[in-house]
């Protein structure tokens, strides 16, 4: 059976991309443009910020500070998170890239990080030969989100899995691993199985998936 694995990237196949990534670049940007809001920034405010489009965060950002002095913050904000190492990749997680690979299985990452960005990261960890399809906010997605809807995070995951869905129209079964905010958005396009990210659930799926090719293997052997 073709199988289409979804595979989270931030904080999931990387660990820890918030605290060492984003809430850092967060800081220096508001240290930069607005010295008493850079005081008072916390973590739990940049944990309100994930799972926002880009688009949206800065379309915010430019009504509270203005287009000119919002921009000088978005430049800050990725000229830091560029600077800033890539965290290492989750226990587990480069096995089950290469069980996937190697039984077969088509592989597409997902997150709300501009494509580029997402490209970067991956380039730099070496990643590209174990990952198929990488899926980031683009302009045309960009475009999509309602800033007046209270469900933009639910709705950009949800088209986040369906592109994936659409880039592998051949797989019979789709899984996603990712981290607890694709739930409910894996549960809305019902996919056949949603797990939680994390090394132990990376384990557990490299070894199913091998077991189910190894037995495929001995049955064409059999006949």
């Amino acid at each position: 059976m073709s199988k289409l694995f979804i595979l989270g990237w931030d904080n999931c196949l990387i660990s820890d991309v918030t605290l060492h990534k984003v809430h850092p670049s967060y800081v220096q940007m508001w240290q930069t443009v607005d010295p008493l809001m850079g005081a008072k920034w916390t973590f739990a405010d940049t944990m309100r910020m994930q799972g926002l489009s880009p688009q949206q965060v800065w379309n915010e950002l430019a009504l509270l500070l203005g287009k000119e002095k919002a921009e000088h913050g978005r430049r800050i904000f990725y000229d830091t998170y560029r600077q800033l190492p890539v965290p290492p990749l989750t226990p587990n997680a480069e096995l089950l890239l290469e069980t996937l690979q190697t039984c077969g299985c088509d592989v597409v990452v997902v997150s709300n990080k501009n494509q580029s960005l997402l490209e970067e990261e991956i380039d730099r960890l070496q990643l590209g030969k174990l990952i198929d399809v990488a899926l980031g906010t683009t302009a045309d997605s960009a475009v999509q989100f309602d800033p007046a809807d209270p469900n933009q995070k639910l709705k950009s995951r949800c088209r986040l899995l369906e592109q994936a869905i659409g880039s592998c129209p051949d797989a019979e079964e789709v899984i996603v691993v990712a981290g607890a905010g694709y739930a409910e958005a894996a549960y809305r396009i019902k996919v056949d199985r949603f797990e939680e990210a994390s090394a132990p659930v990376f384990d557990w799926v490299a070894a199913q998936v091998k077991e189910e090719a190894d037995r495929a293997t001995a049955n064409k052997k059999q006949r």
